[in-house]
């Protein structure tokens, strides 16, 4: 289970979430998947390429997830 460190593109702060390749859709890269952080509880969507590193990331919820993941 990789662990991801990263920003919130809302609020700045740190994250920390933990991502599957069964939680992206392995047809698309840079795939999109949801995470919320638990810093401001808001959503954003992060792409991830075949390695599971964040390629970018939205302030929005895009289309094409298959998940929402929630910071630790």
């Amino acid at each position: 289970m990789p662990l991801r460190f990263n920003s919130c593109p809302h609020c700045n702060s740190k994250i920390t979430f933990k991502i599957e390749m069964e939680d992206i859709d392995s047809k698309q890269y840079p795939a999109p998947v949801y995470i919320i952080c638990r810093s401001c509880n808001k959503l954003s969507t992060f792409y991830m390429d075949s390695l599971l590193r964040v390629s970018y990331k939205e302030l929005e919820k895009k289309p094409g997830g298959i998940k929402t993941i929630e910071t630790t």
